[in-house]
């Protein structure tokens, strides 16, 4: 995978700004993971239940799957090879679909994508169980988490300018985010790099892709594989075994506890 396109007149981005995306605005917190703290940003989510975002995210991904079979014909079979069907009805939606009815696409669609990340690649979903912008999958395998909707509502809308409608709404969170913090050094030795700037070293060192690639969940699914191949790697060069994380890890680094 590779990077996304950078508009003609847009400035070039910051050294230090990632590059796994756009800017975040809904943002994990603590709080947002269902824990009290006082170090807590305002504008956080709602607190999460797990149960209840996955219950929301189930929901969606069905009416979603049913939108699909009847618009196209084709049953989605929760394989990444049927996001080529998800692309291709999000492309027909381009354009067309307005306000609401573009949240609601984005949002089923992005609960799809969601929940095919967490079957086969393994993941929790947090979030308040009732407002799909609150819904982010916390990977399960590396210590990475997004936001499927946001993402599927930055593909939806394509490159297209946004509409007028969306003026107030927050800035889309569509960034995979890695841990900012070094992790602890497993001898004396120097700390290695945070997950997340080293990521930004590597993947600017990627080709940029067309907006035609860009705009689409099977880009978004391989730039996460290619993202946790990525870590996996780094860890396994640290000396450091495979391990699994939980909420509760999530809530220690984002923290600041660990």
């Amino acid at each position: 995978m590779s990077r996304p396109p950078r508009d003609r007149d847009e400035p070039a981005p910051d050294d230090d700004e990632p590059a796994l995306g756009r800017a975040p605005s809904r943002a994990v917190t603590p709080r947002s993971l269902g824990h009290d703290d006082d170090s807590v940003t305002a504008g956080a989510v709602a607190p999460v239940s797990s149960a209840s975002a996955q219950a929301l995210a189930t929901s969606l991904a069905e009416a979603f799957r049913d939108h699909v079979r009847r618009a196209l014909g084709f049953a989605l079979d929760d394989t990444e090879t049927s996001l080529a069907f998800v692309d291709h009805y999000l492309r027909t939606a381009r354009g067309t679909a307005k306000g609401p009815v573009a949240e609601l696409i984005a949002a089923e669609a992005g609960a799809y994508y969601g929940e095919l990340v967490r079957v086969l690649l393994g993941a929790t979903w947090i979030g308040d169980g009732r407002d799909p912008a609150t819904l982010r999958l916390l990977m399960a395998h590396q210590f990475l988490h997004f936001a499927p909707v946001d993402q599927a509502r930055e593909v939806l809308r394509g490159d297209a300018t946004p509409d007028d409608d969306d003026d107030d709404a927050p800035p889309l969170d569509t960034t995979f985010h890695a841990r900012p913090t070094p992790m602890p050094p497993l001898a004396d030795e120097a700390p290695p790099p945070d997950d997340s700037s080293w990521l930004v070293e590597r993947l600017a060192s990627l080709p940029e892709v067309g907006a035609a690639e860009y705009y689409t969940m099977t880009c978004r699914f391989e730039t996460l594989q290619l993202v946790l191949e990525l870590l996996a790697t780094k860890h396994l060069g640290e000396g450091r075994e495979p391990r699994l994380y939980t909420v509760d890890d999530y809530v220690d680094v984002i923290s600041g506890r660990s």
